[in-house]
């Protein structure tokens, strides 16, 4: 873990963007107007997903996705240009908001000035050809790191915008060594002391088909020595097993234990229900009633939540990074009001680093959590009518929602759910 990391950011809230498609104009100034909104929502964080110019050639789309950059230095102008960017980074910083920024240091798209001008920082493949080592990511080349020139002007690049924002997501920063991370965060901090650094952290087999081919695949482990939080790819795919699949619970819960166990004690994971590469968690949780109790199991988990912008209305449709395909804003006062809720509940009775345990209950699809004195129950596939629990009859304040809910013969109604309640109750899966 980055020694500068600090535990409280595990109580943050980050709100992800790609400004394309967050309005019918796709601009900075846009987003900007939205930013009191996406405040209210509880966010700390601003993610802005790529603003530079895209690609031409192999464009994949009429707009091309914005991890095929054509220049790091620029502003992609459909978006605006500098001045549109520091005045969104000014008016969140009023809001007392963080922006960070998509770093995307493993390629370039095929036309980019970086490959104009030093065509010699780039992966070659056997016919001599710069590619990627992914068949189906045509529209990029991958760099390669073992030239310090790449490394020295990469670096110059971040403090450029470590001048600008508040710290960078970077993108498969698995596949970047993570001694020019240890770099970059070092150097970056004499332009800016506080920034945050986040890292999308690949799923195991990609990890192990990058290092099968002999290219650099770090661990999670290894990165946190640079970065503040990880992505969730080692645990995160087994939750999808569940609203996908109907799955057990036992190897989701199985996973998320492995991190408590196998990574640094302080360790800070970035929890998502969905992101722009995942589909909506809405298209498969369509019954407002378990959307509430994934929703406030995401909250209610160790790590820093991340709300995709469309989630806070239920949005089922996920956007196209390849054209332009803005959110149909819609308001759903309910959704929206409980991402709120949920923001307050993670700050107010969820403290960095605490004792997690899990008990799941296959046969009612219920998942209990206990941390920090409390315990949350979790309804996670269609219920009965009539959940068992190990409470004592009466009447409990259920601290999601402030309203109480009465046992009854051990039973508590469906429609209680998600129920958050003072004490621990029920079985444990740590020892």
């Amino acid at each position: 873990m980055a020694q500068q990391t600090n535990p409280e950011l595990e109580q943050k809230i980050m709100y992800s963007v790609f400004v394309r498609n967050h309005s019918q104009e796709g601009t900075f100034e846009q987003v900007t107007k939205d930013l009191e909104r996406i405040h209210g929502l509880g966010a700390d964080i601003l993610w802005l997903m790529p603003i530079y110019p895209t690609g031409e050639e192999c464009r994949k789309g009429k707009d091309g996705s914005p991890y095929a950059i054509r220049d790091y230095r620029a502003i992609d102008p459909a978006m605006g240009n500098w001045d549109g960017l520091k005045k969104l980074v000014e008016t969140a910083h009023s809001l007392g908001m963080k922006v960070i920024v998509d770093i995307v240091f493993n390629h370039t798209s095929p036309d980019s000035v970086l490959y104009h001008e030093h065509p010699e920082w780039f992966y070659r493949n056997e016919q001599g050809r710069p590619s990627s080592i992914v068949e189906d990511w045509s529209d990029i080349i991958d760099l390669d790191f073992s030239n310090p020139g790449l490394q020295d002007y990469l670096i110059d690049i971040l403090k450029l915008y470590a001048g600008i924002l508040d710290g960078f997501r970077c993108d498969v920063a698995t596949r970047i060594p993570v001694s020019f991370w240890k770099r970059a965060r070092k150097e970056c901090g004499e332009v800016n002391p506080d920034l945050f650094w986040l890292a999308e952290s690949c799923h195991l087999p990609f990890t192990k088909f990058i290092r099968d081919h002999h290219r650099t695949a770090e661990c999670d482990a290894d990165l946190y020595q640079a970065f503040d939080v990880l992505y969730d790819y080692d645990a995160y795919p087994y939750a999808e097993k569940i609203f996908k699949e109907h799955k057990p619970m036992q190897e989701w819960i199985d996973a998320l234990i492995r991190q408590d166990a196998a990574l640094p004690a302080n360790a800070i994971k970035l929890r998502y229900l969905e992101n722009h590469d995942n589909n909506r968690i809405a298209q498969y949780v369509s019954d407002l009633l378990l959307w509430k109790n994934w929703t406030a199991l995401q909250f209610s988990l160790k790590g820093l939540p991340l709300v995709y912008h469309g989630q806070e209305q239920r949005e089922t449709h996920r956007p196209s990074i390849f054209d332009q395909d803005p959110i149909r804003w819609k308001e759903d006062q309910e959704a929206a009001g409980w991402i709120r809720r949920m923001s307050t509940i993670h700050k107010t009775y969820f403290h960095p680093q605490s004792v997690i345990e899990y008990g799941p209950d296959e046969e009612q699809h219920l998942l209990s959590v206990m941390r920090d004195g409390l315990t949350g129950f979790f309804l996670l596939e269609k219920p009965a009518d009539q959940i068992k629990l190990p409470l004592e009859d009466g009447m409990y304040l259920n601290l999601f929602d402030e309203n109480e809910i009465q046992v009854k013969d051990g039973r508590v109604s469906k429609e209680a759910f998600p129920l958050l309640v003072e004490g621990s109750h029920g079985s444990s899966t740590t020892f």
